[in-house]
C-alpha cells in the first residue's frame, strides 16, 4: 500500500470489520496516485477468509486463489475505450450468483468515467440493491464525466494528492535519485506519473525537457530556440505547461512585472495549442524565444 493511502485504507478496512463498509465505493483523484492500488488492496482484504486492519492475510485459501490469479469472486471490468453496456451486463451477470468461495463478491470498474450512457443506466440497479455481499468499486480520475446518479448510489471518496514530503520520499526509494520539488510539480505533484516518466515510459520527460531549457537559457541564438520548437512540436502542449510552471516560479521568486507578462503569455500560448490546426512549432519558438534575454 502506498504510504499516503495508510489512513483511508485502514478506515475501510475497520469499518469493514465492524460491518459498517457501504456497499459501493467511488475513489476520485488526480491521476497518478495510485488508486487503482488502493481499490485492489481493498478487494484482497474484502475476499480474505481472515482480514484484519493492515488487510489480506494472504495465507488463506481465498487469498492464494487471488493471488494465483483465478478468484471466482473478483471481476475487474476494464476496456480500452469506452465501457459499454455489455461488459457491464457481464459483470453484474457474475455478481447475481452465490460467492462461489462462500463470502464475499467484489467488483472493480477501474476507469468508471469511461461507462457510456447505457452501461451507466445499466449499473444502477446493482448499485442500489446489490446481492447479498457484494461490494462495488469503481475509480476515476474525472469524477465530472459521471453521470449524476451514479455519483448519487455512491459512497463518494475523493483522494488528494500526497505530501511533498511523503511524493518525495517515495521517488528517491524508487530510485529517482534526482527528485525535486520542480520535478514533482511537473507531472501535477502525482508521483507514480513521475516515476513512470523517469523509468523511460514517457518518450518525453521533465528531465528531458530541462536538460534541453537549460541549454536555450545558456545560449542567444534564434537556431537554439528553433530547433527546440521543431523537436518538441509532437509534445507542445506540455513542454509549453513546463515553460509556464518556470515562468510562474521566476515571477514568484522576483515578482518583478517583466516576468509575470512572460508567466501570462506562457498561460495564452497553452490555451492556443489546444486548438487544432495550429503550427505548433512556430508556436513554441515564439514562447522560447520570450526566455532568451
Amino acid at each position: 500500500m502506498y504510504p499516503w493511502f495508510n489512513d483511508v485504507f485502514h478506515s475501510f478496512t475497520s469499518r469493514y470489520l465492524a460491518n459498517k463498509l457501504h456497499h459501493a465505493l467511488l475513489l476520485s483523484g488526480a491521476s497518478g496516485i495510485g488508486k487503482y492500488r488502493l481499490a485492489q488492496e481493498l478487494g484482497n482484504a474484502l475476499l480474505c477468509k481472515t482480514p484484519t486492519q493492515q488487510g489480506a492475510c494472504e495465507t488463506c485459501s481465498s487469498c492464494l486463489l487471488r493471488i494465483a490469479g483465478n478468484h471466482p469472486d473478483l471481476y475487474i471490468l476494464e476496456s480500452e475505450k469506452q465501457l459499454g453496456v455489455d461488459k457491464i451486463r457481464e459483470g453484474i451477470a457474475k455478481l447475481s450468483g452465490t460467492a462461489q468461495m462462500s463470502g464475499n463478491k467484489v467488483l472493480l470498474i477501474p476507469n468508471a468515467d469511461t461507462m457510456t450512457e447505457a452501461a451507466a443506466n445499466a449499473l444502477l440497479k446493482t448499485l442500489e440493491e446489490p446481492t447479498a455481499n457484494t461490494y462495488l468499486v469503481l475509480i476515476t480520475s474525472s469524477i465530472t464525466k459521471l453521470m449524476p446518479t451514479i455519483l448519487s448510489r455512491c459512497e463518494k471518496h475523493a483522494l488528494p494528492l500526497p505530501s511533498l514530503a511523503l511524493s518525495l520520499n517515495y521517488l528517491r526509494e524508487c530510485g529517482v535519485e534526482d527528485a525535486s520539488e520542480a520535478l514533482l510539480a511537473a507531472y501535477g505533484n502525482a508521483p507514480l506519473r513521475a516515476e513512470a516518466a523517469l523509468k523511460g515510459e514517457e518518450e518525453f520527460s521533465f528531465r528531458t525537457f530541462n536538460d534541453d531549457f537549460q541549454a536555450l537559457l545558456a545560449g542567444d541564438a534564434s537556431s537554439q530556440a528553433l530547433r527546440l520548437a521543431k523537436k518538441w512540436q509532437d509534445n507542445a502542449v506540455l513542454a509549453s505547461q513546463w515553460c509556464m510552471q518556470k515562468a510562474h516560479g521566476d515571477y514568484m521568486a522576483s515578482q518583478q512585472p517583466s516576468d509575470y507578462s512572460r508567466y501570462a503569455q506562457c498561460v495564452d500560448v497553452v490555451k492556443t495549442l489546444q486548438h487544432p490546426g495550429v503550427n505548433r512549432s512556430m508556436v513554441l519558438f515564439g514562447l522560447l524565444k520570450l526566455f532568451q534575454r
